[in-house]
């Protein structure tokens, strides 16, 4: 069959064990390994983890819990792929995982739909060309026992940290949503002064005073495992009674999510929490809470709940913590910020760019080719319904259950 241009075929020939033989002579690419077991791929990411561009969603803190919870509810293998230079030292890392999806086997970026930017690991100092990349993937998929159909790589940005995403040699599509995101001040007033205009700020001095003339309002991160944990239990709580008004169905009420943000959110002696809580208190009510992480002075915030009491929803406790969050990250030399992929007023109002991220669709076998132009055809669609000023509240409508 034609496949559409964005669905980038391998023959055969190109995924058999041998093609390691040719690009073994490649100028900037030698050995690749392909690592099912974690351990094995350690070493090789603990190096890349500290020198390469990356973001949180590419560190084994971020990664391990979510792998452990959310990748095993779908029965993901790990598939870590590891690229050497000629001297043996490790010039690239990509940190897959292959699932089932009917009789389809795909590869994808770890993280699923909880990582808001996937890219590789790259040596700063190496020099892959589009020819080692693409001889990188191809050995990649026939050098495992997992027999990917496909890589479906998804939400890569175009840029990151000043430097182009290598992976954009492949052919692919604009992702369906952007990632919101914005550059701090280490003035925090400097920093409101030029995001908030004279009402909106104006506002949410209305709305904080309001606040405040019902009870005590105060903004706290939890220091222990009982406060992560009774911050978690309010999380889901107002959640769940959100979604509930919506009448949808929501990931959150699967029981891996929970595990997964219990993991990813609790301090353990031996390292920091990979996912931070922040919340709004009114008195000893939770009325608002974020979870996010800082890495190399970059803030990733990745979710929030707010009450839902027409009272206390009415006077933005979400924007009010939020404003909290971006004030202490100043103050601490944090020097940019996100709040994830997806369409919601508030990133709006905080953020000046909406950065775009792209899609790539590759396929292996006969059986990915098909799939491929299914998944293709699904994510422009997907692109356009969240795009569009009608379709989109339209879709969340159909969304709810019935």
């Amino acid at each position: 069959m034609n496949l559409p241009p964005q669905a980038r075929s391998f023959t055969k020939a190109e995924v058999e064990p041998t093609v390691s033989r040719r690009i073994g002579a490649a100028r900037s690419l030698g050995r690749v390994d392909v690592h099912e077991n974690l351990a094995a791929a350690d070493a090789a990411w603990t190096e890349l983890e500290a020198i390469c561009p990356c973001s949180i969603y590419q560190t084994r803190r971020f990664l391990l819990p979510w792998l452990a919870t959310h990748g095993a509810a779908v029965g993901m293998t790990p598939m870590i792929v590891v690229a050497h230079n000629s001297e043996g030292i490790p010039v690239a890392l990509l940190p897959f995982g292959v699932v089932r999806r009917g009789p389809v086997r795909v590869a994808s970026f770890l993280g699923g739909d909880d990582s808001n930017s996937n890219i590789g690991l790259f040596r700063p100092d190496s020099l892959l060309g589009p020819a080692d990349l693409e001889s990188l993937l191809r050995a990649a998929a026939g050098k495992t026992s997992l027999k990917p159909d496909l890589f479906l790589l998804i939400n890569q940005p175009e840029n990151f940290a000043g430097i182009k995403n290598p992976l954009d040699i492949f052919p692919h599509q604009t992702s369906a949503s952007f990632c919101h995101s914005g550059a701090l001040e280490s003035d925090p007033k400097a920093f409101f002064a030029a995001r908030l205009s004279k009402d909106t700020a104006k506002k949410l001095r209305k709305k904080r005073k309001r606040l405040e003339d019902m009870g005590a309002l105060t903004y706290i991160q939890p220091t222990n495992a009982l406060e992560v944990a009774h911050i978690l239990d309010a999380f889901f709580t107002l959640k769940l009674e959100r979604f509930r008004q919506q009448n949808i169905r929501s990931a959150f009420e699967e029981p891996q999510t929970r595990s997964y943000l219990e993991r990813a959110c609790c301090p353990r002696p031996d390292r920091s929490p990979s996912i931070e809580l922040h919340a709004l208190m009114l008195d000893h009510r939770i009325i608002a809470i974020f979870g996010g992480s800082v890495h190399r002075e970059h803030l990733h915030l990745m979710f929030n709940a707010f009450d839902p009491d027409e009272l206390i929803a009415r006077s933005s406790p979400g924007d009010l913590l939020l404003q909290s969050i971006l004030e202490r990250a100043c103050g601490d030399g944090v020097k940019t910020f996100d709040l994830g992929i997806g369409e919601a007023r508030y990133k709006n109002t905080w953020c000046d760019h909406a950065e775009p991220m792209f899609d790539s669709v590759l396929a292996v076998t006969r059986l990915g080719k098909i799939f491929s132009a299914a998944e293709t055809t699904r994510r422009h669609l997907k692109r356009w319904i969240k795009q569009s000023a009608w379709a989109w509240p339209t879709a969340k409508v159909l969304l709810r259950r019935g």
